[in-house]
């Protein structure tokens, strides 16, 4: 399983506060566990983004959440997680 992050997901995250911080890589770790033994853990609400195909979201706080894709890898065949962006549900605009 490989994972990667688009810059605006960078981006945003370097903006976060510490705490915010913190939580976002204890929700990461939440969802790696869920991507190697499936499901995901329910406190991220991992659901697909209605009007955006292919695109999945979840949360890391009630009011801060991320986006991201599942992609191959064209040499290895593994699936990869391609998180897009995060932050606040104004992210839904942009994923």
């Amino acid at each position: 399983m490989k994972y990667r992050a688009a810059e605006p997901f960078w981006q945003a995250y370097g903006e976060f506060p510490p705490a915010l911080k913190r939580k976002a890589r204890k929700a990461f770790r939440l969802f790696q566990r869920g991507a190697e033994n499936p499901p995901f853990h329910p406190s991220l609400r991992i659901r697909k983004m209605q009007g955006h195909p292919g695109i999945w979201e979840g949360h890391i706080t009630l009011q801060c959440v991320f986006t991201f894709q599942v992609e191959q890898d064209s040499g290895t065949g593994e699936r990869v997680y391609v998180f897009r962006n995060i932050g606040t549900h104004e992210i839904y605009r942009n994923p």
